[in-house]
């Protein structure tokens, strides 16, 4: 009888226990976003901060887009320059009334020379120093007569130059031609510059360049046109 009421009493005890209620343990408070810890010396604590809601401005499409603002293209009008004026017409034009053929024309009043082939059509031209009086030589057609690649004036034979071609006669029965500019005791009797510019006592001066050129052209018998 005994054995029986302690198996009776174990049973009791094992339902008192299954059916008593389970105590939770206390939860811990969440931690909170806007609780920041403050930290004084070897103290610490906690406190909340205010929870504040700001507006905040509106954004331009441009700023939401985070752009640099850009200007469009700009237009200006103004009004077009007039046009240059013609240019002047280039010293090589050959002059009117110059003759026909192959042949050398020398103009007085402009101190140039034009060689022109027998098709019309100017090979060369290059300004010279030459007399501009009606004499030595007188306006004309002439031929090449003679050349010489060293020479000297009859007058004073201190004066030299190369590339001699004569195509006429002076007044005072001197030789006319073309050649290089003089040389007098070594040194040129004028510079390059001063070509266009009337300075010989009748022949026609050149640039040492253009008197080789010159010598090579104008050969025997070679037509020679002389404008006022």
């Amino acid at each position: 009888m005994s054995r029986l009421a302690g198996i009776v009493g174990i049973a009791v005890v094992s339902a008192l226990l299954v059916a008593a209620p389970v105590v939770a343990a206390p939860e811990e408070p969440e931690a909170n976003e806007n609780t920041e810890a403050v930290a004084d010396g070897d103290d610490a604590t906690t406190e909340s901060a205010e929870s504040t809601t700001t507006t905040a401005p509106a954004l331009s499409p441009i700023e939401a887009a985070d752009q640099t603002p850009r200007r469009g293209t700009q237009v200006q009008l103004v009004e077009p320059p007039p046009p240059p004026p013609p240019p002047p017409p280039p010293e090589w034009v050959l002059p009117a009334n110059s003759g026909a053929g192959r042949r050398v024309v020398y103009s007085k009043s402009i101190q140039r020379v034009w060689a022109v082939d027998g098709n019309g059509v100017v090979a060369k031209t290059h300004k010279v120093s030459g007399r501009q009086t009606p004499l030595d030589p007188r306006p004309g057609t002439y031929a090449v007569w003679s050349r010489s690649l060293h020479t000297f004036a009859i007058q004073n034979p201190t004066i030299t130059w190369k590339y001699m071609v004569r195509f006429a006669h002076g007044g005072e029965g001197g030789n006319i031609g073309f050649h290089e500019i003089p040389f007098q005791y070594g040194r040129p009797v004028q510079s390059i510059s001063q070509l266009g510019q009337p300075l010989s006592g009748g022949c026609v001066r050149q640039s040492t360049p253009d008197a080789i050129w010159m010598w090579g052209w104008a050969q025997l018998g070679t037509k020679v046109v002389v404008l006022p």
